[in-house]
């Protein structure tokens, strides 16, 4: 009962704030003015296909209508979403003047300065770019990471190309595989972890992201140098401690400390072995290790002292980590 009396006084209160009537409201809501008073009393409570429209014509939240008070943090919420959503409008609106403000002028421009359009395919494509970034992420409603992230990717390669046509080149292609290559490092892991991919693909991100990454960079070395063969070799060479990285990383079942003592060895040995290896390939020498010395630091034993350091630095790492390992798989153990 108390509770009736509650939620007639809250309508009630709702209602004189609003300045209607008891039949005002009822003509609004197509009920009686007797149902409205028997609310207002707290004789009845209003049916459940009402509520919807109290809490319109009252301005008020169902939740608030429910627990018969104002739900302050509620309408702040929805007062900031609402301010939010006008300020984005303006600012939207503002750069499409903008952009207007800029292509009108130079399309007039290069019309009556080269009486075609030339340079002013740039400027417009320059602005599709500012548009991916700045509009797109306000646009799109759902994966917007995706269509920002394509939308940019496209627009960019368009303005490379624009730019290499009207400047007569023939370096587009390089600046497409530089761009592709730079974009899928850093944004592919990402990309794949949207839950548009499946379950499967989502696992096997990593795998996925450098298997990518490899054949790109395969393809961007291959196609800048001469040498194809030796490109390939070089790729392949640098490329073997990366994808080892991975496989321990994330494929092998031992814990972090194992892991990273792994990793530490690879990168010891690889610290030694990597510019013997590319003399190999590059210089068409025998595998030799540079010459160590700790008494002498000239250039004939330099980078050699310098690589056994490192690799024994990266030994004693990795054993303090195998320690560490070893403490834990112990305490799983007893635990």
């Amino acid at each position: 009962m108390e509770e009736k009396k509650n939620l007639g006084k809250f309508i009630q209160s709702k209602r004189k704030a609003k300045g209607i009537s008891q039949k005002e409201l009822a003509d609004k809501l197509y009920v009686t003015e007797s149902a409205v008073s028997k609310w207002e009393r707290g004789i009845s409570y209003p049916d459940i296909s009402m509520i919807q429209g109290i809490c319109e014509v009252l301005e008020i939240t169902e939740h608030e209508l429910f627990t018969a008070s104002d739900d302050y943090r509620q309408r702040e919420i929805e007062k900031n979403a609402k301010s939010f959503v006008k300020t984005t409008k303006i600012y939207s609106y503002i750069l499409y003047a903008a952009y207007i403000c800029s292509l009108v002028p130079c399309f007039i421009t290069n019309i009556a300065v080269s009486h075609k359009l030339s340079w002013f395919f740039i400027v417009l494509l320059s602005e599709a770019v500012a548009f991916t970034l700045l509009n797109v992420p306000v646009i799109v409603k759902s994966h917007k990471g995706l269509w920002t992230i394509g939308s940019f990717y496209v627009s960019l390669n368009a303005l490379l190309a624009g730019c290499c046509i009207y400047t007569g080149g023939d370096w587009f292609f390089t600046a497409f595989l530089s761009v592709t290559f730079g974009m899928a490092v850093v944004f592919v892991p990402l990309i794949l972890l949207d839950k548009t991919f499946p379950e499967k693909i989502r696992k096997h991100n990593a795998l996925i992201s450098l298997s990518i990454d490899s054949v790109l960079l395969i393809v961007l070395c291959m196609f800048l140098v001469t040498d194809k063969i030796q490109a390939l070799a070089i790729c392949a060479f640098e490329l073997i401690l990366v994808w080892l990285s991975m496989i321990v990383i994330r494929y092998i079942r031992i814990n972090g400390f194992f892991k990273t003592a792994v990793c530490l060895v690879l990168f010891g040995i690889y610290a030694l072995i990597e510019q013997p290896a590319l003399n190999v390939i590059i210089d068409k020498k025998p595998f030799k290790l540079d010459p160590i010395n700790f008494k002498i630091w000239n250039e004939t034993y330099l980078n050699g002292n310098i690589m056994i350091i490192i690799m024994s630095s990266c030994i004693f790492a990795a054993f303090l980590f195998l320690i560490g390992g070893i403490i834990k798989e112990c305490k799983k153990k007893d635990g």
